[in-house]
């Protein structure tokens, strides 16, 4: 479990040793917004190369691996269901799918 700050050192960390797992897990909504966005509007915590296994309640996707267009999907699909079709079509909008 983490703290304020250290998250890229943790999940580097959990990926290098054997059998480790880069774990991230959040709630899919916060206040009725989606925690899954289509763009981001800022400053970002973990860089897309430090991909690893994002959990919600509605699913997990493991990111590791994958091409961008493979975690568009991948990452819609654990979103609350009542904002998959949103961030659907805001990521087909914006050519990213």
């Amino acid at each position: 479990m983490g703290a304020v700050g250290g998250i890229v050192d943790f999940l580097r960390a959990a990926g290098s040793v054997e059998r480790g797992v880069p774990i991230v897990a959040l709630p899919s909504v916060a206040r009725d917004r989606s925690r899954i966005v289509a763009q981001l509007s800022g400053p970002v915590s973990v860089p897309r190369a430090d991909s690893c296994v994002i959990v919600t309640e509605h699913g997990i996707a493991d990111l590791r691996g994958l091409s961008l267009k493979q975690r568009i999907g991948t990452m819609i699909a654990i979103a609350h269901p009542r904002h998959r079709e949103d961030l659907a079509r805001a990521a087909g909008d914006g050519g990213m799918i």
